[in-house]
C-alpha cells in the first residue's frame, strides 16, 4: 500500500511543478439518495466512502484557450450528432431513444487526450467530425462555460476521472493536465469494489440532480479507468402555456399504429424550418439562449427512416435550426417523460470506429503507463461507453439530465401572415434542445410511442 501512495504523490508533485496547474472542483462528499428528486433546487446528499480519494480538492485548472465553434466545426459536429442518432434509431427499432450528443463528447473528448495514432484518428472522425482533438478541447471548454454561464436557465456540466488504485498502472500528467484543464475535471482513486460502485452512481446522481441515479451496475475486474460526464438541465418556456393552450384527451397515433390519449400543449410560434422532408418548429426556453425544436417527418415515414435519410444526405440540422424563417406556425407538444440507456460500443464499431475497442491494437498510451519498476507491457482499450439520458417536457417547461462513462480496461421579425404552417406532434415526432447561437443539438431523440 506504501508503494501505490508514493508513486501517485511523486505523479501529482510532478504535474504541479512542471505544468504550473491547479488542479478543478471536488467534493468529499458522495453516496446515492435512496429517494431522488428531481428538482434544480433540491440538493442530493451522499458521503464519499473512506476508500476512495479525493485528488482535486484545493486544486484549479490552469489557464487554457477557449475557442467558439466556427461555421466549419459546427457543420462538422452537426453531422455527427445526426449520424450517431441515425445509427441509434435503427439499433431502437422503433423504440423512443434520446441522447445527449453534448455530454457523449465531454466524455470522449477527455478520452480522447489518451489516444494517438490511428486511434485518435478514427475518434476524431466518427466522434468529432473531423475536428482535431486539441481544438476540441477549446470548443467543450467553451460550451461548458457558456452553457453554466447562461442566465435564465439551469445547467449544471461536471466530468470526473476514476482510476483503479492497484500499483499496476499510473496516470500520465500531459493527460491529466488536459483533463483537468480544459473540462475542470475532478480526479479520484479507487479500489474498483463496491464501495467505488457506489461511489460513482452517487456521483453521477449528484451532478444529475437526481435524474439519473445509477449509471453503473457494476464493475469488471479488468476496468481501470472511467472517464464520465453528467448533464443536468432545467429551462422554463419563454412564452407560457395558459389554460386554454392545454387540450386534454388528444389521440397520439403510437409507431405500431396503437394510439393513445396524451395532454397536448398548443403555441403559435414564428419559427419554422423544412428539412429532407420533414417540417420543424424553434420554440423558445426563457431567455433565448436555448429552445427545443420539434420535427415531424412526413406522413407515412418512421422516424428511423427520417433519420437515415438525413445521414446518407448530410443534412445539416443546425443550419436548418439556425436559419429557420419567420413563419405562423402553429404547434402542439406533447406532454411526455422519457428514460432511456445505451451501451455505444457496438453502435461506433459499425460506424467505423473499430481501433479504440480494439485490445490489441488500441493506442491510449498517453493516457496510463505501467507503475515504476513494472516491466509488462499493457494494452488500453475503451470496452464499454454507456449512455443515459432522462427529459420530461410539460406546461411550464423542460428537465433534462445526461450521463457518460467511458470504461477503459487493461490485460498483461415578425411572423409572414400570407401562409400558415401547422406541426402538430401527435405521431413518432424527433426533438431536440438547442443550442440557438450554433443550433447544435445538446439532447436530441425520437419519440415513437406515448405507451
Amino acid at each position: 500500500m506504501k508503494k501505490k501512495l508514493v508513486q501517485l504523490t511523486a505523479l501529482f508533485l510532478t504535474m504541479a511543478t512542471l505544468t504550473g496547474c491547479t488542479f478543478g472542483k471536488g467534493s468529499s462528499e458522495i453516496k446515492p439518495s435512496e429517494n431522488p428528486v428531481v428538482n434544480s433546487n433540491v440538493t442530493v446528499n451522499y458521503t464519499m466512502s473512506e476508500e476512495t480519494v479525493n485528488l482535486t480538492e484545493g486544486l484549479t485548472p490552469s489557464e487554457v484557450k477557449s475557442v467558439a465553434p466556427d461555421e466549419k466545426d459546427i457543420e462538422a459536429l452537426s453531422k455527427a450528432s445526426v449520424k450517431l442518432a441515425s445509427n441509434v434509431a435503427n439499433n431502437a427499432k422503433g423504440r423512443n431513444f434520446l441522447l445527449s450528443p453534448t455530454s457523449i463528447n465531454f466524455a470522449l473528448g477527455m478520452t480522447e487526450n489518451g489516444a494517438e495514432g490511428e486511434t485518435l484518428k478514427q475518434m476524431e472522425e466518427i466522434i468529432n467530425g473531423g475536428i482535431e482533438s486539441e481544438k476540441m478541447n477549446q470548443i467543450m471548454n467553451y460550451t461548458s462555460n457558456k452553457m453554466e454561464g447562461a442566465a435564465d436557465v439551469d445547467w449544471n456540466v461536471a466530468n470526473s476521472v476514476w482510476f483503479k488504485d492497484d500499483g499496476e498502472m499510473v496516470m500520465n500528467p500531459n493527460f491529466l493536465e488536459k483533463v483537468i484543464s480544459y473540462y475542470d475535471s475532478e480526479l479520484y482513486k479507487a479500489p474498483f469494489d463496491q464501495s467505488t460502485l457506489n461511489d460513482i452512481n452517487g456521483w453521477v446522481n449528484k451532478e444529475t440532480r437526481g435524474m439519473i441515479p445509477v449509471i453503473l451496475d457494476s464493475i469488471s475486474e479488468e476496468t481501470k479507468m472511467y472517464l464520465i460526464n453528467a448533464i443536468a438541465f432545467e429551462g422554463e418556456w419563454e412564452e407560457k402555456y395558459e389554460e386554454n393552450d392545454i387540450r386534454e384527451n388528444y389521440t397520439f397515433t403510437n409507431a405500431d399504429g396503437s394510439e393513445t390519449d396524451v395532454t397536448m400543449l398548443y403555441s403559435k410560434e414564428n419559427k419554422y424550418f423544412t428539412l429532407g422532408e420533414g417540417e420543424g418548429f424553434v420554440k423558445n426556453y426563457k431567455g433565448g439562449q436555448y429552445a427545443f425544436v420539434g420535427i415531424l417527418p412526413k406522413e407515412g415515414q418512421s422516424t428511423d427512416e427520417y433519420l437515415r435519410f438525413l445521414d446518407r444526405s448530410r443534412a445539416d440540422l443546425a443550419e436548418a435550426v439556425k436559419n429557420a424563417r419567420y413563419e405562423d406556425v402553429r404547434t402542439m407538444i406533447p406532454e411526455f417523460k422519457t428514460d432511456y440507456d445505451i451501451e455505444l460500443s457496438d453502435i461506433y464499431k459499425e460506424m467505423n470506429m473499430e481501433r479504440p475497442f480494439d485490445p490489441g491494437h488500441a493506442e491510449f498510451d498517453q493516457m496510463m503507463e505501467p507503475a515504476a519498476g513494472d516491466t509488462e507491457n499493457y494494452d488500453i482499450w475503451i470496452s464499454k461507453i454507456i449512455h443515459k439520458t432522462h427529459i420530461e417536457v410539460d406546461r411550464k417547461g423542460t428537465k433534462a439530465a445526461a450521463a457518460t462513462a467511458v470504461a477503459m480496461e487493461v490485460a498483461g421579425a415578425m411572423p409572414i401572415e400570407e401562409e400558415i404552417y401547422y406541426v402538430y406532434l401527435d405521431r413518432p415526432f424527433v426533438y431536440a434542445i438547442v443550442d440557438k447561437e450554433t443550433g447544435l443539438p445538446i439532447f436530441l431523440g425520437c419519440q415513437n410511442s406515448m405507451n
